[in-house]
């Protein structure tokens, strides 16, 4: 990367995850459309550029989603969806798809509407961006981490979009008000986890899940992980299996089959053996009551695990932000991506939380400097 001269206007963007590289390509795009060089960009991160990238989508990187309507995409997000319409109606899903193609990243969309770069590379999404971002100049790169407002004060403009890692003294020196991380989109830990079948993979009415050694993971169990965010452990959750009534209909034509033999027609049979339990009688034998209730599936979730996507709820306050992620506290400052109090399901949603807000952050501080 090229070290600049000194110039008037002094940018630094904190964090380099995908917000903060997306952040400075558009700026360094919006300048160069603008022919303006009376700037510096100061780049900060602790270690390796993009790195949070590179396990996304299985090592895939699910770089967005692709529905089509706003008021659908937005209902995605449990915290943050009111705040986030102006800004994807500014810089859509399908924009960042034509962002990614002019850089040479093609992309497909799988059945469940998740977009993938063609290459199945989170590693070549990566290179290309860095690549873009080095075609550039007037940006230095510092291997460092920042801890305070105080080590910023030379800049005229600042972004922070450092994630959401031990950012909560950071934000704060700001004088901005930090909502407590949690965890969200992981595997959960249940009770009496040694009595289901590991390693089960169970398609449900409401989502896909699969047992683990303490518990349970899969996209149902991210997303309730995420609605419950904010909730004490430990709390009981209600998975629908299947329909009752199909049971009900089942035992009807075959009376004399066991229930497990029956019920094994919905679920897996290592599932069914441990919801019947030693009540293995015949369909016959059985109350309507009873049957019903092996439609549902009850769990008591004890904690967060450690595995799954692995993202925080919490942040900044979007009370304290204006409809461009500005500060209204301090009028030179932006926060975007992950460290501000948005989070979204799996599916690409907090990915394209990064590149929207980051473009639209973006366009705002170049606003500020070219309009000045």
């Amino acid at each position: 990367m090229e070290q600049c001269c000194q110039n008037n206007f002094k940018i630094a963007i904190v964090g380099l995850g995908p917000s903060g590289v997306y952040c400075a390509i558009n700026i360094l795009e919006l300048f160069k459309k603008h022919n303006f060089n009376n700037f510096s960009l100061d780049l900060y991160d602790k270690g390796q550029i993009l790195r949070t990238i590179l396990p996304t989508g299985n090592g895939r990187c699910n770089i967005t989603n692709a529905l089509e309507d706003v008021r659908d995409f937005v209902k995605n997000y449990p915290r943050g969806e009111k705040f986030l319409y102006s800004i994807f109606y500014k810089h859509s899903n399908f924009d960042s798809i034509d962002f990614f193609k002019s850089i040479g990243v093609d992309t497909y969309v799988e059945s469940d509407m998740r977009v993938f770069p063609v290459s199945q590379s989170a590693k070549d999404v990566r290179n290309k961006l860095l690549n873009k971002l080095n075609s550039f100049g007037h940006i230095r790169l510092i291997n460092k981490k920042i801890n305070s407002n105080l080590e910023l004060k030379k800049y005229d403009k600042i972004v922070i979009c450092c994630g959401s890692r031990d950012t909560k003294d950071l934000i704060e020196s700001f004088s901005h008000t930090c909502v407590d991380f949690k965890k969200a989109l992981c595997a959960l830990k249940i009770e009496n986890a040694n009595n289901y079948p590991k390693g089960v993979s169970v398609k449900s009415l409401d989502g896909d899940f699969i047992f683990t050694n303490d518990g349970v993971s899969g996209p149902l169990i991210f997303k309730i992980s995420s609605l419950n965010a904010y909730k004490n452990f430990p709390y009981e959750i209600n998975i629908k299996l299947f329909q009752p009534n199909d049971l009900i209909e089942l035992t009807k034509k075959f009376p004399k089959k066991t229930v497990l033999t029956l019920l094994s027609n919905f679920i897996p049979k290592s599932l069914a053996v441990v919801i019947v339990g030693k009540e293995n009688k015949k369909a016959a034998e059985v109350s309507k009551e009873k049957l019903i209730s092996y439609s549902e599936l009850k769990l008591k979730i004890l904690s967060c695990a450690s595995s799954g996507e692995i993202v925080n709820a919490g942040g900044v306050s979007l009370d304290e932000l204006d409809k461009n992620c500005r500060s209204k506290i301090n009028p030179n400052l932006w926060f975007c991506g992950e460290i501000i109090n948005v989070d979204g399901f799996c599916g690409g949603f907090n990915l394209q939380n990064c590149w929207s807000g980051a473009y639209v952050v973006a366009n705002d501080v170049v606003s500020s400097i070219i309009n000045k």
